[in-house]
């Protein structure tokens, strides 16, 4: 990982890298135990001759005049040493285990005989050091009749590890070679099956970049399972932008459709006033209704512009408004316009009670905001508007009525469709709009109704939005 810190960031490389590491850390594992087992195969079949050599011995130990003595052909050590090209020294022990034959420096075997062999003799293999070389021994129990009774004396045979170990590390050459050239075979061919496994990214990558700058159209090229989620992912970015660059499409239309009637009657009233066909006064009252509709239109096509930028951000889950507070310094806020038309203003909420809402506060106080201007815009001067926030269980119902027409049928077809619904002379018709937006944003659900449905002989409209309570800790609203 760390030669691949420096490079490029490559999938191909990095896979390589990680399943050749595994193969040869594979190999290198396999390869040890091989060669463990060819020493053990050389092993048994050089034992043979071994247990050979100790059994020639022991047949030359005999028991006569009372003593014992081994007289063993120097000729016949030549002869084995010549079959197993190493030097063979060997040690015979009487029956108390002392020196009778052969080489003293031998050391005598002290260790336990197996109970079974894989020989038809009492043999027991092991490996010990001889003139400080490493040596493969063979200790015999070799039966001896003394006259009386049969004893056993010890024979050992040992012999030099160095046809064994060339023989094994011939063979580990051998495997080595072997497994070298199917490691370079197999990395050749395991590059090329990388790269076409990873095929299915460069045509994804081909697709992305052959589209239409323009096009954000969801990608349709078949992907294995693994690439599923990034094209999943890349479809609901694109989706997203769509979303966004479609609302700053829409959001420059409108507002060049909206603001150019404005613009345009404000400076036919100026070149008017210019030109002295109205009175001063008569003309500096229309200058100004004029100024203030553009600006109602401006700061609404802001509004619902910001309310699509919302939208479209991932909302955090610390985002908290509390509703009965923002509608006591809304009321405030709108008290020279409730003052102006003489207008009685009522607030029904929970007593001593914090109602929360999991919402962005700006949007909540800017849809209040928007069902409080309607209301005072469409009640007649001496009625009355209000505000009720209603707890029902985990739903929270907060209601904007008013005194005013209501609704008839031909308005309530066309309620939510920009610039459509507005007075021409009071409103710019993006209010419901804008409040229908944030409802949409924050998950709440909008629904408009005439009060006379629900209290006969009332006049006037009731907006109603349904969103889901916050547990918050109970405490005076005041402090809120």
């Amino acid at each position: 990982m760390a030669l691949l810190a420096g490079r490029e960031l490559s999938i191909r490389r990095r896979l390589a890298v990680l399943i050749l590491g595994a193969l040869v850390t594979f190999l290198i594992i396999d390869t040890t135990v091989i060669y463990q087992n060819t020493l053990e195969s050389i092993n048994i079949a050089y034992d043979r001759t071994l247990l050979a050599s100790a059994r020639a011995i022991g047949d030359t130990v005999k028991f006569e005049e009372g003593k014992l003595s081994a007289s063993l052909p120097y000729a016949t050590l030549e002869v084995f040493e010549a079959v197993t090209r190493g030097r063979i020294v060997y040690r015979v022990s009487d029956f108390d285990g002392g020196f009778l034959s052969g080489y003293q420096e031998l050391p005598k075997h002290n260790g336990v005989f197996p109970k079974r062999t894989p020989y038809a003799a009492l043999a027991s293999f092991y490996e010990d050091k001889f003139e400080g070389d490493p040596v493969r021994v063979v200790a015999l129990l070799q039966p001896v009749y003394d006259g009386q009774s049969y004893r056993m004396v010890t024979v050992q045979v040992a012999e030099t590890l160095e046809l064994r170990k060339s023989l094994a590390q011939q063979g580990l050459i051998s495997t080595l070679d072997r497994q070298v050239i199917f490691l370079m075979i197999l990395s050749v061919l395991m590059w090329w099956l990388i790269g076409r496994g990873l095929r299915p990214i460069s045509v994804l990558r081909r697709e992305l970049l052959e589209r239409d700058p323009d096009s954000l159209s969801p990608l349709v090229t078949p992907a294995p399972r693994e690439l599923r989620p990034i094209v999943e992912a890349l479809n609901e970015v694109m989706a997203r932008l769509k979303g966004v660059l479609d609302n700053r499409q829409r959001f420059v239309r409108d507002a060049s459709h909206q603001l150019r009637t404005p613009l345009a009657v404000l400076k036919a009233q100026v070149q008017n006033a210019q030109r002295g066909d109205l009175a001063p006064d008569v003309a500096f009252a229309e200058l100004s209704q004029s100024v203030d509709r553009a600006t109602r239109v401006a700061n609404q096509m802001l509004a619902l512009a910001k309310v699509a930028q919302l939208e479209s951000e991932a909302p955090e889950a610390s985002e908290q408004t509390e509703l009965v507070s923002l509608a006591r310094d809304l009321a405030v806020e709108c008290s020279p316009l409730l003052a102006d038309k003489a207008l009685d203003f009522a607030l029904e909420a929970p007593e001593h009670r914090p109602v929360v809402v999991a919402a962005h506060e700006w949007m909540i106080r800017e849809l209040l905001r928007n069902l409080v201007s309607n209301a005072i815009r469409h009640t007649p001067p001496g009625s009355a508007i209000g505000i009720d926030i209603v707890l029902a269980g985990r739903t929270v119902l907060m209601s904007v009525w008013d005194s005013g027409p209501g609704l008839d049928a031909e308005r309530e077809a066309k309620l939510f469709e920009p610039f459509s619904s507005g007075d021409p002379n009071s409103g710019s018709g993006l209010g419901l709009v804008i409040c229908r937006d944030i409802c949409r944003a924050v998950g709440a659900r909008l629904t408009l109704r005439n009060r006379s449905r629900a209290e006969p002989g009332v006049s006037g409209l009731r907006v109603t939005v349904e969103m889901s309570y916050e547990d918050a800790p109970v405490r005076d609203i005041a402090t809120a």
